[in-house]
């Protein structure tokens, strides 16, 4: 079986070819928070916190 590779977008517009981390869908480099899913997530989180401070002043 072989390991798959990154396939997250570079800075040049390819895709990234290191192999992925086990468990995770990305190599080193590229796993983190800037996914596409952590960012919708921040963003949420965010909007909901200011919703709650907006209701709070009022």
């Amino acid at each position: 079986m072989t390991q798959p590779l990154c396939g997250a977008a570079t800075q040049d517009g390819r895709r990234c070819r290191n192999k992925a981390i086990t468990g995770s869908g990305q190599c080193s480099k590229h796993q983190g928070a800037w996914t596409a899913y952590g960012v919708a997530q921040r963003k949420k989180k965010e909007a909901e916190a200011k919703l709650r401070k907006l209701r709070k002043k009022k």
